[in-house]
C-alpha cells in the first residue's frame, strides 16, 4: 500500500512542470496574437494572423501596397477592397506603418 503512494507521488511530481510549460505555451501565443504587424512590411503569413484578416483580404492588402504604395494610416488601409469601418475597428492598435 505504502509503494503505491509512494510512485503515485513520484508520478505526480513528475507531471507538475507540465503545467508550467502549458501556461507558458499559452502566454507565448497570445502574446503573438497582440503582437502589432507593421503593414507595409509584413507578408501574406503575418497578414493572415491579424483579426478579420483572411487569405484573399491579406493578398488583396499585399496586392494593393505593391500597387500604390505604403499605406500610411487606417484610411489608407479602407481603401483596399473588402476592408471597411468593421474591420478597421478591429485592426486598431494591431498595425504599424
Amino acid at each position: 500500500m505504502k509503494l503505491i503512494k509512494i510512485i503515485s507521488l513520484a508520478a505526480a511530481l513528475c507531471l507538475l512542470p507540465m503545467g508550467s510549460t502549458f501556461a507558458q505555451s499559452d502566454m507565448l501565443s497570445e502574446q503573438m496574437q497582440s503582437a502589432v504587424v507593421n503593414i507595409n512590411t509584413a507578408d501574406l503569413k503575418q497578414l493572415i494572423k491579424l483579426p478579420g484578416v483572411g487569405k484573399k483580404k491579406a493578398q488583396a492588402i499585399i496586392d494593393y501596397r505593391e500597387t500604390n504604395g505604403d499605406f500610411s494610416s487606417l484610411e489608407d488601409l479602407a481603401k483596399v477592397k473588402g476592408v471597411g469601418k468593421k474591420m478597421l475597428a478591429k485592426l486598431d492598435g494591431k498595425v504599424a506603418f
